[in-house]
């Protein structure tokens, strides 16, 4: 997270508090008409919304943010944020800590003062949403009720809600017969693998997913929150039907309810599609880049409308998210024009600060979660560049743009940089012909189509196994892993930004010969940081080892590989190393006299302090 942030985030603690000492919290009931318009009254009203008190019978949408959180006293606040730290869900919690979020909570996890929600319920004024990291409400009312809302004590501003258009649907685009690109070696494209990815298979070798899969890195144990439009029929889809989902992981933020999905709708289609690309399990027909993970499914999109409410959806969507322990985001979702253009953003808007949805996303990395975004569909029309909230910060969000099978960035995909200079988009993976999961159980199950929706959720399969496979990593660490081996990393532009992801070389980051960390809670850790299986194409694959917490303080060590039948063919390391001291070492497939080994299965073993941990890895030449 930006430091800045964190600043901004410190004051909005420390300033609620000192304001809830100078007012009081609790709201006496007040009479329904509030006149004259006095001058108090007046500067809590944004200027923007002068026009509607013209015409007092027409609603319109508006934020209410309130004055506190209902604290009297720093050791109320104390409490509170005590609170708020027990109430965290045991997912949360260990995420934050792995990101090294501190303090653990803070004023933003503080939930809403229940009766200032109850008195504009008590006036008939019904929240359609509401926001604890903002501490705000979303009303419609009617224009000649404002300045009622306005003269309520515990009220401190009452603003529009933004009026967004979501982003453009992309053209499907002609992809010339090029050959791949960035492949050292022919028979690399011809490996086996594990998986058979059917007609994904393309989208998941672009950006090494493959590797990463053999290795063992699924995605397992991790979570990740899909928040799109609706996921029809992603419970009965032969590609879908199996996706973990935990309890309470499905809730609708449009029609505010638990099912995101109706199959009696149509426009609950762009969600399944987008789920397809990372949780699709359907072996030798379609693999999506994270099956193994566990899934929320959040709708915040609605497809038949653009209403003021999307954006009230997202925010609440990433706060849903922080309260389940989500480890990543995904959204296929974007915004960069109000609702016929009164009150536009412009581009100068698009700074990673400005929009509501941004500074959502901006909060949400702050409490630990990767978030990854589609860069937009712009590229080719009158807007061209990104739209919010790909446009935060790239150690706190991936943005992410569109290519082609060959590599070549698409027209539409959006271009950078954000408004304020930043290198955007940040990653590039398939969005141009994409194979996609059609939301429907009867055939054909599936179909195509492009977009930086598609490219983001492929990319964050990758990023999710990532987290599984280094779990100490905080999500910077993530992001920085994908950047540092991407295709463009050397020379980043504001078209790919850093380039194609290369899963293999992101998986092998940031292991030196020895790190230290925690020691691990068995005896001995073993694990295959991979490739696994391993080919000439490869180099080697990466092995990692260490004393864990229940060896002695130092101990004699041997790492060595075996045939299948149990002849020892190359020795990897001999020695003494301390307890919680990590080691990697590197297999090439040749034994101890340079000669390379027969193609079949080899185990690795290592043995220290009376103990033994073996691990597989085939060898295919």
């Amino acid at each position: 997270m930006r430091p800045g942030l964190r600043i901004l985030l410190s004051i909005l603690m420390v300033g609620a508090a000192s304001r809830s000492i100078a007012a009081p919290a609790p709201a006496p009931d007040l009479p329904r008409a509030v006149a004259p318009l006095d001058e108090r009254v007046a500067l809590k009203l944004d200027p923007r919304l002068a026009a509607a008190l013209a015409t007092p019978e027409e609603p319109v949408s508006v934020w209410v943010s309130f004055a506190d959180k209902g604290e009297r006293s720093p050791s109320e606040l104390a409490m509170m944020l005590a609170r708020a730290e027990a109430e965290l869900s045991p997912r949360s919690r260990a995420r934050r800590e792995r990101a090294g979020v501190s303090p653990l909570v803070d004023y933003l996890d503080v939930p809403l003062y229940a009766p200032y929600v109850e008195a504009l319920r008590a006036r008939g004024l019904a929240p359609y949403g509401q926001s604890r990291w903002f501490n705000r409400v979303a009303l419609r009312v009617p224009a000649g009720r404002l300045v009622e809302v306005a003269a309520l004590p515990f009220v401190e501003r009452l603003r529009q809600v933004e009026l967004a258009t979501r982003m453009r649907p992309a053209p499907e685009e002609v992809v010339p017969a090029l050959p791949p690109t960035g492949v050292e070696c022919a028979t690399c494209m011809q490996r086996v693998t594990s998986f058979n990815y059917g007609s994904n298979a393309g989208a998941m070798t672009q950006i090494g997913v493959p590797a990463v899969h053999d290795s063992g890195y699924v995605g397992t144990g991790v979570l990740v929150c899909i928040l799109d439009e609706g996921f029809n029929f992603h419970s009965t889809h032969e590609a879908l039907r199996n996706t973990i989902l935990g309890p309470g992981h499905e809730r609708d933020f449009v029609d505010g309810d638990t099912l995101a999905s109706d199959t009696t709708s149509g426009g609950y289609a762009h969600g399944t599609n987008v789920m397809g690309c990372i949780a699709g399990n359907k072996p030798g027909t379609y693999i999506g880049s994270a099956f193994g993970a566990t899934y929320a499914l959040g709708r915040t999109e609605n497809a038949f409308s653009e209403t003021p409410q999307e954006m009230v959806n997202w925010g609440m969507g990433a706060e849903w998210a922080d309260s389940l322990g989500a480890d990543l985001i995904t959204s296929s979702l974007g915004y960069n024009l109000f609702d016929g253009g009164v009150g536009s953003y412009t581009y100068a808007d698009m700074d990673g600060h400005t929009t509501v949805v941004s500074r959502a996303a901006e909060i949400a990395a702050s409490k630990g979660i990767l978030i990854l975004n589609a860069a937009g569909n712009e590229g080719s029309n009158s807007w061209q560049k990104i739209v919010a909230p790909a446009d935060v910060d790239g150690d706190s969000l991936i943005a992410v743009g569109a290519v082609n099978s060959s590599g070549i960035l698409a027209s539409f995909s959006s271009r950078g940089p954000s408004a304020d200079g930043r290198i955007k988009p940040d990653l590039c993976a398939l969005g141009s012909s994409n194979s996609l999961v059609r939301a429907t159980n009867t055939a054909p199950l599936y179909t195509t189509g492009s977009g930086t929706s598609f490219a983001t959720p492929t990319l964050a399969g990758l990023a999710a196994c990532l987290i599984g496979a280094r779990p100490h990593f905080t999500p910077s660490m993530i992001i920085r892993a994908l950047r540092e081996t991407a295709s463009r990393a050397g020379s980043p532009d504001t078209l790919y930004g850093y380039g194609i992801p290369n899963g293999l070389a992101a998986l092998r980051w940031g292991f030196p010969g020895v790190s230290v960390g925690p020691p691990p809670a068995a005896a001995l850790g073993l694990a295959m940081l991979g490739p696994n299986p391993l080919s000439s194409c490869d180099g080697g694959s990466a092995i990692r080892f260490a004393l864990g917490a229940g060896a002695p303080a130092s101990a004699a060590a041997r790492l060595d590989v075996f045939d299948a039948q149990g002849r020892r063919v190359r020795g990897l390391f001999s020695g003494v190393i301390a307890r919680g001291e990590y080691r990697t070492v590197e297999w090439n497939g040749r034994d101890d006299d340079g000669h390379s080994v027969g193609a079949g299965l080899y185990f690795v073993a290592f043995e220290a302090a009376g103990h033994r941990s073996a691990a597989r890895v085939v060898w295919l030449r």
